[in-house]
């Protein structure tokens, strides 16, 4: 008995538009969290379409995988950058444990950068002889 799963089209595509937006945009604001979303519905979408393929010969399904394979890929790199962005935070700040949330561990680094850069120059101003110095710029 053969089955008629024209529901089952949609729904591999529908996955793999989803794995792929999440992937991209939940990968840079959600970090791990929206990677692991999208590689489940990567997953879902490349299995519903496999099905879809067999069912119709080859002739549907293609677009659902093909988006689920892009979401999959998307979302394993913003978890691999997530976890490394994540461990250079974490032994900057001379802490261990935890985990980036997004690309605000990006910023997380940057501010810390930032910082160390700002008070080296407060520490240069600082030792400034600003008598010395005027004394020179009037001559």
């Amino acid at each position: 008995m053969e089955q008629n799963n024209n529901n089952v089209s949609p729904l591999g595509m529908i996955f793999g538009i989803i794995s792929l937006v999440v992937s991209i945009v939940g990968g840079i604001t959600f970090g791990v969290i929206g990677a692991g979303i999208a590689l489940v519905c990567g997953i879902l979408a490349i299995v519903m379409s496999v099905k879809v393929k067999k069912e119709t010969d080859g002739a549907k399904g293609t677009g659902g995988m093909v988006m689920g394979i892009l979401g999959i890929v998307f979302g394993a790199l913003f978890a691999i950058g997530c976890t490394v962005c994540g461990a250079s935070v974490m032994s900057e700040a001379g802490t261990s444990g935890g985990t980036c949330y997004g690309c605000v561990g990006i910023k997380c680094f940057v501010d810390s950068k930032t910082n160390e850069f700002q008070d080296a120059l407060k520490d240069a101003a600082e030792n400034i002889d600003w008598g010395e110095l005027a004394d020179q710029l009037d001559q």
